[in-house]
């Protein structure tokens, strides 16, 4: 019984261990997907410095670019580091399993030696069938019957273990074999990665340098820019304001008031949170959602309701969701840009150097909304994108499809 018992225990160890792989499987295919992302983002990034070089060579921008660039690179060694501690923890496992099985299947062998042993001394059909007719009534017959049932089961299950955990031994190996192979890729991509990182570190102490000369009269551009970035949010929750007293028949309201339409479209467009598509085929996140230290000038700090999404020049900016054209706005020291109602929830594309709808329009989404303006001095074509809920403005990247 104690035997039996062993092996029971080891198969539950063993389907443990077979959902802890499983588990493993979908944290690394997981982690995969996150460095696809990544590094796609970094040659989008390299796309971009590219085609911003051709048009301009300002430290400022250089060294901004330079700085994303690094951060998604941190975020790549972050993920390999993550899948190497995986794939450590997974190999010790699989050690320490073999250990296990070998030990076990030393302990069987011995066991079955012995069975094989007695099986032999009492290997005669007459030596049993004396044991039989020994008995000393037909219950007892019955049971001595039944023993040797059982012993010859019981010797059959494990020659049959035997061969069972020689093969779980075998398939382990493999797997480990397979496992180690994976490390070493990692280790490799890793290192080629920080010496990358090593090198664009480098670069970003030399522009740093460069800066260091011109970062007073900077941090007051940025200062200017943020201003005006905040006049310009003024005037969009304006507009969204008049929408929502519009829809109030002025009563004050600071909601909606939403057609039965409206909620339809409300609760569609809070459904599909977290998947609706980016306001652009390609591009890169060069300025997040909140309030956060500026890139360059460390000293200065930066806020934004929405998000800044640098891509390829001439790109089209797409709606997100289906609904209605709000307002199509130009405002000073801005270049245009299209509010879009959807229900209770506003998407805004701002920066845009030409437009293709106007306000009234019903809109579906991957609409396209116009083309995003490309600024000439830096070389750069970037959207700014926000989402609201009516009046108050929400972390675009936890709506879009990531």
């Amino acid at each position: 019984m104690k035997s039996l018992n062993k092996i029971f225990l080891l198969l539950f160890l063993l389907q443990v261990a077979q959902l802890h792989a499983q588990d493993y499987q979908a944290r690394q295919k997981k982690l995969e997907a996150q460095k696809i992302s990544l590094k796609k983002e970094i040659g989008q990034i390299n796309l971009l410095i590219a085609e911003s070089k051709k048009r301009s060579n300002n430290l400022a921008n250089d060294l901004e670019d330079l700085q994303l660039k690094i951060s998604v690179r941190d975020k790549l060694i972050n993920i390999n580091n993550t899948q190497l501690n995986n794939l450590t923890n997974i190999i010790n496992n699989q050690n320490d399993k073999i250990d296990n099985l070998r030990l076990d299947l030393r302990n069987l062998k011995n066991e079955y030696e012995k069975i094989i042993y007695n099986s032999y001394k009492k290997r005669s059909s007459q030596m049993k069938l004396m044991f039989l007719f020994a008995s000393e009534n037909l219950n007892q017959a019955f049971k001595r019957f039944q023993y040797f049932k059982q012993y010859s089961k019981y010797r059959k299950k494990q020659a049959d273990r035997i061969v069972q955990i020689r093969q779980e031994i075998e398939s382990i190996i493999d797997s480990l074999l397979i496992r180690k192979g994976e490390k070493e890729r990692i280790i490799k991509e890793n290192r080629d990665v920080k010496r990358s990182l090593r090198n664009e570190k480098k670069q970003q102490d030399d522009l740093f340098k460069g800066l260091l000369k011109n970062q007073k009269d900077y941090a007051i551009q940025i200062n200017k820019k943020e201003k005006q970035a905040r006049l310009i949010d003024n005037e969009i929750q304006k507009l969204i304001r008049l929408a929502i007293a519009e829809s109030n028949k002025n009563n004050n309201s600071i909601n909606f008031a939403l057609t039965p339409e409206g909620r339809l479209i409300s609760t569609n467009f809070q459904s599909n949170r977290g998947r609706l598509p980016w306001p652009v085929k390609e591009g890169v996140i060069v300025r997040r959602y909140g309030t956060q230290p500026h890139p360059v000038v460390k000293t200065t700090t930066i806020n934004s309701n929405g998000i800044s999404i640098a891509t390829s020049s001439n790109s089209v900016a797409y709606s997100v969701f289906d609904g209605e054209v709000l307002s199509v706005y130009g405002f000073s020291g801005g270049n245009p840009g299209v509010l879009i109602r959807h229900g209770k929830y506003i998407s805004n594309y701002q920066n845009l150097s030409s437009i293709f709808v106007k306000k009234g329009d019903k809109i579906n989404a991957n609409d396209e909304i116009g083309i995003v303006f490309t600024n000439e001095s830096t070389g750069k074509t970037i959207l700014k994108f926000n989402i609201f809920n009516e009046l108050k403005p929400e972390n675009p990247i936890i709506w879009l499809d990531n």
